[in-house]
């Protein structure tokens, strides 16, 4: 078989990729300022360099070759696991045959040092790269339910290409130009520590900012999307570049984990999570599925929690069970944070360290994230018989595995990511995707008539013309850090191309000019320990609409006065108390409703998990829910709120009236009290999952099926016809709901079984079509946990309902209906189908 190669010229380079000649070195070569060479490992500090400027130091041999373009000239390679026309298998199967037991357990750690004899350099594998590549000069997108309320598959898959991209071009540019490849901090590698796709069974858990949503559907198809853009595939995750991938994904945290520990609660890294083997496949797999088999994400991250008794990172049911027997994964496990060596140190699963390195070796974990705890006693646990080389082979192949398929032990010209850098960092591009992510996840919650007999949104810019006629109050307003969220820009430059709410409003392209905006906070910061209502009420009263800007922080850094308050923040490592805001953050709405000033209000929250909108309700005259919005989150929300854009977010979580709706935080029964998220529970919401108002209407006509005998192992085919109805263009949310009333044992009481976000044009009709599959209508027949690693999963037979339209039936007009007739019980596999 002849191979052929692709010569990239700098001219394609430039016009094409954006290449800046000022990279200069390709690849993962590392540019040395002491001597202008380009090499894969540390740069030569002696008087006497191995090559010498604009030379590439050859891997193995040292042979100095003049330019990318030589590097295939470089001898000893051919043959060898650095020869890129091999098979992947054959190199891993090499290279393994090459190296020793002490090199290979030195890379089974986020930091890998440099094996200069095998020609493989020194990795940093850790990236927290979740909605945005963490660190400076990167675009950072929504948080977790920002992307979640878009409720666009489509979108997701944007927003992962760009992160994919920018982790490439600021690795690459990091590498080329720095020589920072031994010296790389979180978010400087190509190995995306991202989606966070655990779901959101209580929203008062601190990490709820940060995933999509409390659905498996939702999560699922969204996660898919993200996973598939970063690394460089379709849509149907077929792999663009046939040979390469752009970036890596990880699918975490692996499994059945909401829960951080602050307060009453036992941390999450002492956690043991009871969870029934009805739960286990109903609600905490489907989404991981997705993630791992059908998108075929490059590594999955296990848990701090031990679950039914044994930690994630240490269960070989769950890693070589599940991941390679069951689901045929061939990519890499890699802990959280010191979880490895958590399974002694916290769990206390074992009686030492060295048993630790052991039982998670042998139960399928390949790398340990964070320290080298556990790693360090992986040569004691072999020479004491408690593990075996074979272990230690398979996990240093599986990751090596993923480094050749992302290109970096290949020549430095025959893959088009080595050329992407700093250029290609906050592109304009990016900046669009950001600004409409922004406005696609903003949820209109509210939009009551002012005294105009006219909803108060979208704002009609003409009364806003006189000096002073905007007040922009509330702790979040001005606070553009805080748009980010969690893991976002942690060192560096963090105010590039960020938008407040107060920005966005300053800044429309409305006619507005800033004097007649005005900023007064009325109080000082999100836990509002300390307020001054008076002046804000003062200016409300004269101007003609106001804004009050709520919520939480979610970022890394409090202001003062804030952590005296459990409520005031959320994040990782701290779990709200409450589902209620600081209490004086409802005062300040109440000190500035139209019933005190006269003037409408417009509330915006900033958050993460859904939070107790109570007297809002009655203080605000619209409520938009913008969670974290991003960089973008004020132009954003601009946006909707001046009519630019017309609102089509929709909530992807439940808001509940109180916390005593709720089961205690860490209670994994998904039926528990009333139920948790909307599939299970049983009360009436403030807010159903899937809500959200519109600056249109929609009319759903025209519903049918393709079948009405199902056979239940085929998908059902459902279309219907949308018109819009209203007097302006905008998007809406199609959401298919289902039914099962005749099943034999409990199931959720509504799923959602699939939806599409179409844009229709006012006056006009869009016929869509969607599907309903077996993954998302079987139920869980369960025998106590003997059949927890052998579960029945039953499609049974009976009547299967259908609900199209704009939301949940129970809680939405003009939804449509119909039945299908499920003719046979089958039982499905774990991969979801029979």
């Amino acid at each position: 078989m002849k191979t052929f190669v692709c010569v990239i010229t700098l001219t394609w380079l430039v016009s094409v990729m954006g290449y800046q000649p000022e990279d200069k070195c390709i690849g993962e070569f590392q540019y040395c300022k002491n001597n202008g060479e380009c090499t894969l490992f540390e740069c030569n500090s002696t008087d006497t360099p191995h090559c010498t400027h604009g030379e590439y130091r050859c891997p193995i041999s040292n042979h100095c070759v003049k330019g990318a373009e030589a590097y295939e000239e470089c001898p000893g390679l051919k043959g060898t696991h650095l020869d890129h026309t091999l098979s992947t298998e054959e190199r891993v199967s090499k290279l393994i045959a090459v190296a020793n037991i002490t090199e290979m357990i030195s890379q089974l750690t986020n930091a890998a040092p440099a094996l200069e004899r095998l020609g493989i350099p020194a990795y940093n594998w850790l990236s927290d790269d979740e909605h945005g590549v963490r660190g400076w000069e990167s675009t950072y997108f929504p948080d977790g339910p920002g992307l979640g309320a878009s409720f666009d598959k489509e979108l997701l898959f944007e927003v992962g290409e760009v992160v994919g991209k920018e982790a490439r071009a600021k690795h690459n540019y990091l590498t080329h130009t720095t020589g920072m490849r031994d010296n790389a901090f979180n978010g400087d590698g190509i190995t995306v520590y991202g989606p966070n796709m655990n779901l959101v069974k209580d929203p008062r858990w601190g990490r709820a900012q940060e995933v999509y949503s409390e659905d498996p559907k939702l999560s699922s198809d969204l996660t898919m999307g993200y996973v598939n853009g970063i690394q460089g595939a379709y849509p149907n995750a077929t792999q663009k570049d046939k040979t390469y991938m752009q970036a890596g994904a990880c699918c975490k945290h692996y499994v059945a984990y909401d829960l951080e520990g602050n307060g009453p609660l036992p941390s999450r890294v002492f956690f043991d999570a009871n969870v029934s083997t009805r739960s286990f496949w109903e609600h905490y797999m489907p989404v991981f599925h997705s993630c791992i088999v059908t998108s075929k994400a490059m590594h999955t991250m296990c848990s701090y929690n031990s679950m039914n008794g044994i930690p994630t990172c240490g269960d070989a049911q769950l890693l070589n069970g599940v991941l390679r027997e069951d689901w045929h994964w061939d990519g890499f496990v890699v802990s959280d944070y010191d979880a490895y060596a958590n399974i002694y140190s916290t769990h206390h699963y074992t009686k030492d360290m060295e048993h630790a390195a052991a039982v998670g070796m042998n139960a399928g974990l390949d790398q340990e994230g964070g320290g080298t705890k556990a790693i360090s006693q992986l040569q004691q646990a072999l020479d004491d018989g408690l593990t075996v080389a074979e272990n230690i082979e398979k996990a240093f192949g599986r990751l090596m595995r993923m480094r050749i398929r992302l290109g970096m032990f290949d020549p430095p010209t025959l893959m088009s990511y080595n050329y992407l850098g700093k250029a290609d960092l906050q592109t304009k591009y990016s900046t669009s995707v950001n600004r409409r992510a922004a406005a696609k996840g903003m949820v209109l919650l509210l939009n009551k008539n002012t005294s105009r007999g006219k909803p108060v949104l979208p704002l009609d810019v003409s009364m806003l013309q006189d000096k002073e006629s905007v007040l922009v109050a509330g702790p979040n307003a001005n606070n553009a850090n805080n748009t980010f969220g969690n893991y976002a820009c942690d060192y560096g430059n963090c105010s590039t191309n960020v938008t407040s709410i107060l920005d966005g409003i300053k800044n429309a392209d409305t006619g507005l000019n800033k004097g007649q905006v005005v900023f007064e906070a009325g109080c000082n910061t999100t836990n509002c320990s300390q307020t001054d209502y008076t002046k804000a009420q003062t200016i409300a009263k004269q101007a003609k609409v106001s804004f009050v800007v709520l919520g939480t922080l979610g970022w890394d850094r409090l202001d003062a006065g804030d952590n005296a308050n459990p409520n005031a923040w959320e994040r990782e490592g701290h779990d709200r108390i409450s589902l209620a805001l600081p209490s004086n953050q409802y005062k300040l709405a109440e000190a500035l409703s139209p019933e005190k000033t006269g003037t409408p209000l417009v509330c915006v929250l900033i958050h993460g998990g859904s939070i107790i909108l109570g007297s809002l309700l009655d203080s605000c005259t619209a409520i938009v829910d913008a969670y974290f919005p991003g960089q973008q989150g004020g132009a954003g929300f601009a946006d909707v709120v001046f009519g630019k854009v017309s609102p089509a977010g929709r909530s992807p979580q439940t808001y509940y009236k109180s916390d005593e709706e709720l089961p205690p935080l860490g209670n994994m029964d998904l039926y528990a009290k009333n139920g948790t998220t909307y599939r299970y529970y049983t009360g009436k919401p403030v807010v159903p999952f899937g809500f959200g108002l519109s600056y249109s209407t929609f009319k759903y006509s025209d519903l049918a099926v393709d079948k009405k005998q199902l056979s239940p192992c085929d998908t059902l085919h459902v279309t219907v016809s949308v018109t819009n109805t209203g007097q302006v263009d905008s998007d809406e949310v199609v959401q298919v709901y289902i039914k099962t009333p005749e099943t034999t044992v409990p199931a959720p009481r509504i799923r959602m079984a699939d939806f599409t976000r179409v844009f229709v044009e006012k006056g006009s009709t869009k016929q869509v079509r969607l599907a309903v599959t077996p993954k998302y209508f079987y139920v869980v027949k369960e025998n106590g946990k003997s059949d927890f690693w052998d579960p029945s999963l039953m499609v049974e037979k009976g009547t299967l309902q259908i609900f199209v339209g704009g939301g949940q039936p129970d809680y939405t007009e003009g939804v449509l209906k119909t039945s299908v007739d499920i003719t046979a019980s089958a039982k499905l596999s774990k991969l979801y189908s029979c």
